[in-house]
C-alpha cells in the first residue's frame, strides 16, 4: 500500500493491509452528495494491491455522486468488541469492465452461494454494474483489543 499511514493510527501500513485482506464485514462509503451533504452506504469489499473494489448499480445514488465527484471517506470497522478496524479518504473511479469477475469474488469473501436467489438475481444484472475501485489517499487503523482485553466477558 503506497499510502500515508495517520500519524496517530495505532497499525502500521502491513497490518492495515492483513485487516483489509481478511475482515469480510462491510465497507461504509461516504460520498458528496449534489447539494454537498455526505452520504453513507454500506457496500461489500474487496481489497487487491492497494485499493479496495466495490461493485455498484448504474443507476444507485452512490454510484451518481461518485461519477461527479470521486472524492470519498471510508471505514471498515467491526461493531463487536473488542473494536478494531481501518478508515481514510480516497479518490474513486467507475468502470464497466469487471464487474463479473469482482461480484464472483465478492460472494465467495462474503459466503454467498453463488446458486442463491441472491446471487442469481445480481448475476443477472452485471450488464447494469459498475465496478468502483477506491484508492486510499490516507488510513489510519485501530485495534482496541489489547486496552479492551479485561472488559469483555
Amino acid at each position: 500500500m503506497s499510502v500515508a499511514v495517520s500519524k496517530n493510527s495505532q497499525l502500521g501500513v502491513a497490518d492495515i493491509e492483513r485487516y483489509l485482506d481478511s475482515a469480510a464485514l462491510p465497507l461504509r462509503l461516504a460520498v458528496n452528495s449534489a447539494e454537498g451533504t455526505p452520504l453513507v452506504a454500506s457496500h461489500w469489499f474487496l481489497y487487491r494491491e492497494g485499493a479496495l473494489y466495490c461493485v455498484l448499480h448504474k443507476s444507485s445514488l452512490v454510484a451518481r455522486c461518485l461519477a461527479r465527484d470521486g472524492r470519498c471517506a471510508f471505514e471498515v470497522g467491526s461493531d463487536q468488541v473488542p473494536y478494531r478496524g481501518v478508515r481514510g479518504q480516497a479518490t474513486a473511479t467507475l468502470s464497466d469492465s469487471g464487474v463479473d469477475t469482482l461480484l464472483k469474488a465478492l460472494f465467495a469473501r462474503y459466503r454467498i452461494n453463488p446458486d442463491s436467489r441472491l446471487a442469481t438475481w445480481l448475476s443477472g444484472r452485471v450488464a447494469d454494474e459498475r465496478l468502483v475501485c477506491i484508492r486510499p489517499e490516507w488510513v489510519s487503523g485501530w485495534d482496541f483489543s489489547e486496552r479492551m482485553a479485561d472488559a469483555i466477558d
